[in-house]
Formats: C-alpha cells, structure tokens, sequence
C-alpha cells in the first residue's frame, strides 16, 4: 500500500474541518424557516415561533462554549470588496423576516468577487471562491437543490445555509451558495468552509448580476437584521485550511446529497 493511499483513507476517516455533528443537534428549524421562506405560515404562528426558537437556542447553547471571533467570509477576499461605500449597501428598511421569499429591502452585505466568467471561479487562483463561517456556531438550515430550471428558480437566495452564533447571538445567513458542505446540526468553527459561492437564485443567476456573496445577520430575539459590516470590519481574514476535493466529497456524502 503507497503512502499517497494510506494519506487518502486516513483522510476520509477524518471529520471534515468545516463541521462535526453537534453533541445538541437542533431538529426542526429547517422546518420552520422553509415554512416562513414558502408561504406557509401565518404571521401569529411564525411569531410565536420565533419567540419559541429564541428561548430554545438560547438554553440549549452557552454561548461560553463557542468563540466570538469573527472572520472575513469568503476566502482570499477582504472588506474592500464588499460592494458600496463604508457598508451603505446595507438597507433594512421594509425588511420582515415572516415575509419570507417576498421580503423586501436589502438587509444585507454583499461581497463581490473577482469573476469575469461569472462561473464563480476566481480569475487569481482559477479556484472555486470558498465561503467561510462567519463565527462558531451550529447550522440550522442548509438548502442545496437550486435549479435554474424548475420551480425552485424563483427561490432569491438561491442555494443558501443559516446558522445561529451562541457567541454573538445572531443568526447568519449566507446566499447564492454553490456547493454546500454543511448540513443541520453541524456544529462549525468560524473561518471554517461551509461551502463554494455561485450563481444561484432568482436574480443572482442574470447575466446582470456580478457573482456575489449575499450576508445577511438577524437578531434571534424578533429576526430583526442587524447590519454585517460592523462584524466584517472587525474581523480576520485567515480562515481555516481549504478542504481538499475528497474531503468535500465525503461531507456531501454525510448529508445524503
């Protein structure tokens, strides 16, 4: 047996940096924000759910037990490519998180990429551009079944993850994802991949659109947005060590996909 294979099988009998399941796996989440994003819910039930999701993440998870550095989330990238100036991209006003797929306002930072292709590979390193975890936390809901071509087209976010950061007590939200190495109830270290950027979502797919990161933080408490740049100003541009191709094929196989 060569060294290069005993490399490979001890590889993939190893977690994946980006994630390791959470000893308190929150269920139902998912749940809840698909019903909110589709429509689904009336505005009393989400409400009450919202205050119940807040009580519940909050007792299950210390926020002593996760760190509170922040990190740049997107690799090899850096606050001057956040598009705007000085954050002013950042527009809440109109925002409601119970309005799900129909929302308005732009509550959001988005961060653009070098990608003249618009293939969402980096024109410097010829790489897919890795999205990183904003902090430590637990991923509460990841969607990964965007097609340009059937019903889930008219899906904004595209492909996206949500996850909730005891530390900071926010809720991160990360759109027009590519691929998706996480699933619900991961638990993941900040500056960790979560996945690859790409070109999904209704808008995000036009030819119009340069390919861009969509971030989006909201206040557990009421689901209020809560502006992104102050956290991407403060926060570090070394994440953790890339995933090799293997390693994120063996993550993929963990979520079924």
């Amino acid at each position: 047996m060569t060294a290069l294979v005993c490399f490979l099988i001890l590889a993939l009998s190893l977690p994946s940096p980006a994630r390791s399941q959470s000893p308190q796996p929150v269920t139902g989440w998912q749940d809840f924000e698909r019903r909110v994003r589709d429509g689904t819910l009336s505005s009393r039930q989400g409400e009450e759910l919202i205050a119940e999701w807040a009580g519940r993440l909050e007792k299950e998870f210390s926020p002593a037990r996760f760190r509170k550095t922040a990190f740049f989330p997107l690799r090899g990238y850096s606050l001057r490519d956040v598009g705007g100036k000085n954050g002013d991209g950042y527009k809440p006003e109109g925002y409601r998180f119970l309005d799900g797929n129909k929302h308005r306002g732009h509550p959001a930072q988005d961060i653009f990429v070098r990608g003249r292709d618009q293939n969402g590979i980096d024109d410097l390193t010829a790489r897919p551009v890795e999205v990183l975890a904003l902090a430590d936390g637990i991923v509460l809901s990841a969607f990964s079944d965007w097609k340009q071509a059937d019903p889930s087209s008219e899906i904004r976010g595209g492909n996206y993850v949500w996850i909730y950061h005891p530390a900071l007590r926010a809720f991160s939200y990360f759109a027009h994802l590519e691929k998706v190495f996480v699933c619900p109830g991961d638990r993941v270290r900040g500056g960790a991949p979560i996945a690859t950027l790409g070109r999904t979502g209704k808008n995000a797919s036009l030819p119009r659109s340069p390919t861009h990161l969509h971030l989006m933080v909201l206040s557990p408490a009421n689901m209020a947005p809560l502006d992104p740049f102050p956290l991407l100003k403060s926060s570090t541009i070394e994440g953790s060590t890339l995933l090799t191709p293997m390693l994120i094929s063996a993550a993929k196989a963990e979520c079924g996909d």
